[in-house]
């Protein structure tokens, strides 16, 4: 961990609890209330929302560093 955030390690991170818990992009946007679009955008893109990494975190029951970094 170099302690820089890097959206993209925040996107690979969300597609991996995705994965990890056997869901869909639909079932996770369900899950988390958004679109299934924006689910592709944060496992595309990542994000620096902690609002959005928050909810992950939590929703999941994770810590907020597996999100942000490897």
């Amino acid at each position: 961990m170099n302690g820089l955030i890097n959206p993209i390690t925040i996107a690979e991170n969300i597609k991996r609890i995705r994965q990890t818990n056997n869901l869909t992009q639909i079932e996770m946007a369900d899950t988390l209330g958004y679109s299934e679009r924006t689910i592709r955008r944060l496992e595309t893109n990542g994000t620096y929302d902690l609002y959005v990494i928050n909810l992950i975190a939590e929703t999941f029951n994770i810590p907020v560093v597996s999100i942000l970094f490897n």
